[in-house]
């Protein structure tokens, strides 16, 4: 039989999520587990099972992106959601699942027990993907400079012993 761990209930009517790529586990009361695809319309059978059910809190993990789309539609459904770092809510090694992930969530966060992330809103929002998606950009394109210069070695083309830098201003023939 297992063992059930119960915690001074803080929050009350919450639910936690543990979000994958292709299933979410729900557990709206630390006990049960519901499982959903990742596709819309089940996020949104989701949201609509969450309020038939009376939650008013969730609870979820901040996994990749995967989180993104069902934050946006538990929000414009009037939810209060927690996302938390998932190193706050971690188990112990070797005994991990996926639902079993999802109950511990909702029992650490009923209990009051896990710090919620900032997520921007609004402008803030859209600057913070913007300078994101710079990043990535900038790290890719230094990526591909690495990848010309080891092609022009390999042909044997030393332009690095004349240029500082093949992607600067002499490089590039301005």
């Amino acid at each position: 039989m297992a063992k059930v761990i119960t915690f001074e209930q803080v929050n009350a009517r919450a639910a936690a999520i543990d979000i994958g790529a292709e299933k979410i586990f729900v557990s709206p009361d630390g006990i049960e587990v519901f499982i959903y695809q990742t596709f819309t319309a089940d996020y949104r059978r989701c949201v609509s099972d969450l309020q038939l059910w009376g939650i008013e809190r969730v609870c979820m993990e901040a996994t990749g992106v995967y989180w993104i789309a069902l934050y946006e539609l538990l929000e414009q459904a009037g939810l209060e959601v927690c996302l938390v770092n998932p190193k706050e809510v971690k188990q112990v090694k070797g005994r991990k699942t996926d639902p079993k992930d999802c109950r511990w969530i909702q029992k650490v966060f009923s209990a009051g027990l896990v710090r919620q992330s900032y997520v921007p809103s609004g402008k803030l929002k859209e600057l913070r993907m913007m300078v994101r998606e710079r990043e990535d950009i900038i790290s890719m394109g230094s990526a591909y400079v690495n990848k010309m210069q080891k092609c022009l070695e390999l042909m044997n083309i030393k332009l690095t012993t004349v240029l500082s830098q093949i992607h600067g201003a002499s490089g590039l023939g301005s």
